[in-house]
This record gives structure tokens, sequence and C-alpha cells, in this order.
């Protein structure tokens, strides 16, 4: 197998006592060491290369997972959560008026060979519980949560997915089998969880680490080694290990970076999103000792990797349908509507953690729509491009960075409640979607200023912002949902009647700076 950009970050001798799996063989054992290979990703938002092409793309991906098949058929591939949902693809409707809501991802997925999923909070996004089972029906590789169930009419059950023709229970775990070529057997116990974050009426969330617990306890005595598949954040991972010792990988999501950690004999890794990376865990497990040895190495997904043929006609199908359904909504996909002489910053690790030329320019737009505010501001979990733009920027580009849409809204807070809303906005929620990107505020010796003057507590001040935020409804900001706020069907931008959604008005200002 030919490896490209690839770095060890890992390598665990597990027979000298770092990482031992603590369960024992359940079967005679068999000469020689038993090898099974991971190809891990996790929050996919994008069936096609970013950067330019440069970048992720899970035709890619597929090229790579049947590298690793010709290497060991002993081979999975598995997504940590965030697949379903956000994307610009996921947001538009099909002929029939259904949303495609990730209908592409899970073709594209299928199509690359996955092989177990759990779920992310973003599956959660789709509000008909109806239609989030139909995607999961149509998935062909196999979903594992333990703590989410379906609230169906009062009732708690597992979610269900069609397996092979089969209606049954997703379930807590999944035991997958691995041979060598002398018969040695190997059970591994997979375990799917979910951070409890996307609160809809059709999921319940049972506690993580109780319920973990009792999984892991149910699985030990019928698997030689557990591994989990977490949607967690990394604070909760590591908690979570510390719990309950035992587990030998944790493979996890929600984190956009790619990052590795240790506890104790638990090893956690996560990939960048949208496919930027892809970490390959080698495990050899010897049966007689019950040891296990780790490799783990994070390779970069780029376009040094050919296409895998099938899985890249599934996008072009994807694609094509794409740009016919825009072309309905009265977008003009490839339309440029700005050069950018420099790159317009829009990685979520950039847009999440400081102020980006493409956030000033959306504030801005704000600002030319609904003008005389004391400050405009977007939460950079609106802003789901991951990407960075240089020269031509088109209706699609823009289209791509703002898949939600939505409208902006006026609201007015008093100064004690805005302070609160900086400090979360820009502090507590820096790395994460609720990180704003803001105009006419800074930080002035551990003081909040607004448009050079420190706030203060008895004074009303105007915001112009999402309406999601306005409504309370990113995280940390739900006492927002207790102050009034205004919204319009149709602003003004240079004179030009635009609707108000957050795209038209980004599209409308860009057009107005050229």
């Amino acid at each position: 197998m030919r490896f490209r950009s690839t770095f060890w970050l890992l390598a665990l001798l597990l027979l000298s006592g770092a990482c031992t799996s603590t369960q024992k063989t359940v079967v005679a054992p068999a000469a020689g060491n038993i090898e099974f290979t991971i190809l891990q990703i996790n929050d996919v938002y994008e069936i096609s290369p970013l950067e330019g092409g440069k970048a992720g793309g899970l035709a890619r991906v597929a090229t790579l997972k049947k590298e690793l098949l010709s290497e060991n058929p002993n081979t999975i591939a598995v997504i940590a959560g965030d697949f379903l949902s956000p994307s610009l693809i996921g947001t538009l409707k099909q002929e029939s008026g259904e949303r495609i809501a990730g209908l592409q991802m899970v073709e594209v997925l299928n199509a690359m060979g996955l092989d177990y999923a759990t779920f992310g909070n973003h599956e959660f996004d789709l509000s008909d519980a109806d239609l989030l089972q139909k995607r999961i029906n149509q998935s062909t590789f196999e979903f594992t949560v333990c703590n989410a169930q379906r609230a169906d009419g009062g009732q708690l059950r597992p979610f269900r997915q069609m397996v092979k023709g089969q209606d049954r229970p997703i379930p807590e775990y999944i035991i997958r089998e691995f041979r060598n070529p002398q018969g040695g057997v190997l059970r591994v116990g997979i375990i799917g969880v979910v951070l409890p974050f996307n609160q809809k009426e059709y999921v319940h969330y049972k506690p993580v680490v109780e319920t973990f617990r009792e999984t892991y306890e149910k699985v030990k005595p019928q698997a030689d080694i557990v591994i989990a598949l977490t949607h967690l954040a990394v604070a909760d991972d590591q908690a979570l290990a510390a719990e309950v010792p035992g587990v030998l990988l944790f493979l996890g999501g929600h984190d956009h970076t790619n990052m590795n950690h240790y506890v104790e004999n638990t090893i956690i890794t996560k990939a960048d999103a949208n496919a930027k990376t892809a970490y390959i865990h080698r495990v050899a497990y010897n049966p007689a000792s019950g040891f296990s040895r780790v490799r783990t190495s994070l390779m970069k997904i780029d376009d040094s990797i050919p296409d895998d043929p099938a899985t890249q006609a599934v996008v072009d199908k994807w694609q094509g349908d794409v740009d016919k359904i825009m072309r309905g909504m009265g977008y003009i996909p490839d339309e440029q509507v700005f050069f950018a002489k420099e790159p317009l910053e829009c990685k979520e690790v950039d847009v999440r953690s400081h102020p980006t030329n493409y956030g000033r320019i959306t504030v801005d737009a704000f600002e030319a729509a609904w003008p005389g505010a004391d400050i405009y501001l977007i939460n950079s979990g609106s802003m789901r491009m991951d990407d960075d733009i240089t020269g031509a920027v088109t209706q699609y580009d823009v289209l791509r960075t703002f898949p939600f849409g939505g409208p902006i809204s006026r609201m007015e807070l008093p100064g004690n409640v805005l302070e609160k809303a900086l400090e979360i906005g820009l502090i507590t929620n820096r790395t994460e979607g609720g990180y704003f990107q803001i105009k006419n505020v800074e930080n002035i010796n551990g003081k909040w200023h607004v448009n050079g003057q420190a706030v203060s507590v008895g004074k009303q001040y105007s915001l112009v912002l999402p309406e999601f935020v306005a409504s309370g409804k990113e995280a940390n900001l739900g006492f927002l949902k207790d102050f009034k706020y205004e919204k319009r069907d149709q602003l003004s931008v240079k004179g030009q009647t635009v609707r108000n959604d957050i795209r038209d008005l980004v599209i409308a200002y860009m057009k107005s700076l050229n």
C-alpha cells in the first residue's frame, strides 16, 4: 500500500503492558496473531473535495479503503457521527418535494463501503423522525448507539434499521468477528454513543457514562477487544474513558480538528472534518496472551489519492442534481459575485476561534441591510463551508457557506445581558459553533466595549443577528429567548430589495462591492 503524507502518531506495544485488553478469549486460541484494520472518519458534510479540489473527497476515501482491504481483508470503515446534516445539498428539496436531508451522504457512503456508524448530534437536525428513519433504512452500513432512544407516542424504544431485508432494533453494540488464516477467531465489540445535545421530541437520551458502563459490562464477556464509536466533545471522551477503563480505542467525532489522546490504557483519536484526514488503526491481537498491539496513523486525504470510479459516479450524479435544483430556486450557482484577492477564511478551525475576513464581510452585509444597530454578529456554526476561497467567489460558494440560510433579526438587550452574551459568544463558545463573528465589539483590559465605549449595565443596546441566535437556539445562549426581536421579510442592500435570508443578503452585498 502507498502511504501518502502519512506520519505515525502512536505506536503502542501492548504486549509490554501499555493499553492491554482485559477481555479473555472465548474460543480456543489458534497459532499466530489475528490482525484487523479500522479506517476512521468523522463529521463529514461534503461529498466532494474542498480547497479547490486539494483536500478531502469521499471518492478518495473509498480508494483508501480498497487499498487497506488489499493489504488486509479484515478491514472496516467507520464514521463517528455527523453526516446526514448539515450541508447545502441536504437543505435542498428533490422533485418529489422531500428534502434531500442527507440522502446524498447515504448514497455516497454506501458506494464508499462504509461499515459502521453512530449518530452525531446533527443526525437529529432532521425534524421529521420518519424521514430520519427512511435515511437509516437506505443505509447499507449498520448503526450502533447505546444512549439514544426513539421517543414515540410516550413510549421509549430503540431506533430501528432495515438490515438485509430485516427490520431490527439498532443495537447498543455490535460484535464483529475477524479470523486469521489458521482459523483463529477474534470478537470485537463496537459500542456507539452520542452527546445529548440536539433536543428533539422524538429523541430520548440516557445518561452517557452510566449507560456506556452498563453496555460495556454486557459486551465484555462476549468480546476479546472493545472499541467505542463516540460522538462527544473531547473532554467528555476523556472523562468517559477514565470512568469506564478497558476500552482499547475511542474512535471519536464532534471535534473537527485531528487529535489523539491517551487516558490510562485507552487511545482517543479524531480526524479532521470533511475527510481532510482519516485515521488508520492496525490492530494485532494475540489469542494466547489476550494482549493487543496497535499502530495508528493519520492519513492526509488529498489530490495525490485517485478517485474511486464507482464512488465518484455517485458524487457526480448528485452534483448535477444540485445544480438543477438551485437554478430552480432562482440561484445561478456558477455566477461570480465577488473576486477575493486574498483568501476568504472560512475553515471551521478559524471561524470558530478568531475573527476572519469572511466573517467580517458577513456582518458588514447585515449592517448594509439593516443599518443603525450597535452590534452585528453571526454564530460561526452558521458558516459551514470549511474552506478558504481565493479568486472568483460564486453563488454556490455563498450557498455552501450558509447551508441553513435563515433570516436576520433585530433585538435590544440591557448592558448586563449583553455582557453575558458576549462572554459566552466570544469566550465560552470559542472553538464551537456558538462563537461569534462580530462587529463593533472589543475587549479592553477585561472590559467589553461597544463602538469604543465601555458597556454600561443600565443602557439598552441594539443587535442585528440571525433569528436562530435571537430565539435562544444557540449553545449556552438560551436566555436570549426571553427578549423580543423584530424580523422583516425583505430588506434593502445598496438600494436593491433583497429577501431576508443570510445567503441572499451576502450575495447582494458581495455584488455591491464590485
